[in-house]
């Protein structure tokens, strides 16, 4: 596991870490014993978005005041798995349906989605950390053997190719006021 400054602490965070709203009864049920396997799953592997680059004009400006980024959301809310999306999720028909094609062409080379969307995001020297979460321990070990294998990058390109059309796309969560407005 490598690790990057945390800024200007003086402490080092590894470049995945574990969030544990999966683990909270938030998005399914939970058994007790499993999410318990997913920690320390975590702890045991050294644990201490290709859709969307919005941040990115304002990293000289974050770095110069010393402030350092986590990207919490590598996987776009599951667009940017092999998951089904549940009925409840916001994304747009076009959104799935382009989500999903990045998927399949992602299958037909034998690579994960997901795997993409962590190596993309560790790959970015910028992003001090990457918080991924699950209560399944085996995304977990994945997530760790896929941060130490080299990115496909002309897949990746490939896959910012198909998502061009909804790049910097999100949604209006809350309200309307405290969201930024939408990218033309």
């Amino acid at each position: 596991m490598q690790f990057r400054p945390l800024g200007r602490t003086g402490l080092n965070l590894s470049w995945l870490c574990f969030g544990a709203s999966s683990l909270g009864q938030e998005f399914r049920t939970v058994d007790l014993q499993e999410a318990m396997r997913s920690v320390r799953t975590a702890l045991d592997l050294g644990m201490n978005t290709l859709q969307n680059t919005m941040l990115t004009d304002l990293v000289p400006y974050l770095k110069e005041n010393g402030v350092r980024i986590m990207n919490a959301a590598p996987f776009s809310a599951r667009l940017l798995t092999n998951s089904a999306l549940p009925s409840w999720h916001k994304a747009t028909p076009e959104v799935r349906a382009l989500c999903r094609k990045a998927a399949e062409l992602c299958g037909s080379r034998g690579v994960d989605l997901a795997q993409l969307a962590v190596q993309f995001s560790l790959a970015n020297p910028d992003l001090t950390t990457c918080v991924v979460r699950s209560a399944n321990p085996v995304n977990v070990q994945n997530w760790v053997k896929w941060a130490d294998q080299p990115l496909d990058t002309p897949l990746v390109d490939e896959v910012l190719a198909i998502l061009q059309p909804i790049h910097n796309w999100f949604y209006i969560e809350g309200r309307p006021e405290n969201n930024d407005r939408p990218a033309k």
